[in-house]
């Protein structure tokens, strides 16, 4: 087990590595934060629409996240996706996803020219590459 460092280091780092994940426009934003726990009733209008405004940026922003990490996302091993192995007994071959084992990262794939599904780990996997 590792030994607890200096705190304050830790959470430097911590902070640092967070920074590092927000969206370039939230990284340069120099706004000044705004108490969004504290008791609605003594605050004035104008406080409380600095304060709805902000909720609704911290909304937007939280959306912004949500899309961009759809976007980047890989496609899954679907039942019927086109797919060639790239290493291993079956090298260069193509193959039909039947399913897949993301528990024990392998794919059970329907081999052109073999009888039997065979099940072959994801790092022996690659896309097909349809060249005209």
């Amino acid at each position: 087990m590792r030994k607890p460092g200096n705190k304050q280091d830790a959470d430097q780092s911590f902070w640092k590595a967070m920074q590092k994940d927000l969206p370039p426009d939230e990284q340069e934003s120099n706004s000044p934060l705004i108490d969004l726990t504290a008791d609605l009733s003594e605050h004035s209008p104008e406080e409380l629409e600095k304060r709805r405004r902000s909720l609704l940026a911290m909304l937007a922003n939280n959306e912004a996240r949500k899309q961009q990490v759809q976007r980047h996302r890989l496609p899954a091993l679907t039942p019927g996706l086109a797919i060639a192995i790239k290493a291993g007994p079956y090298q260069n071959r193509k193959a039909t996803v039947k399913d897949a084992d993301y528990i024990h990262s392998r794919a059970l794939l329907h081999i052109d020219g073999e009888p039997d599904a065979q099940w072959v780990d994801f790092s022996s996997l690659a896309p097909v590459i349809d060249t005209p």
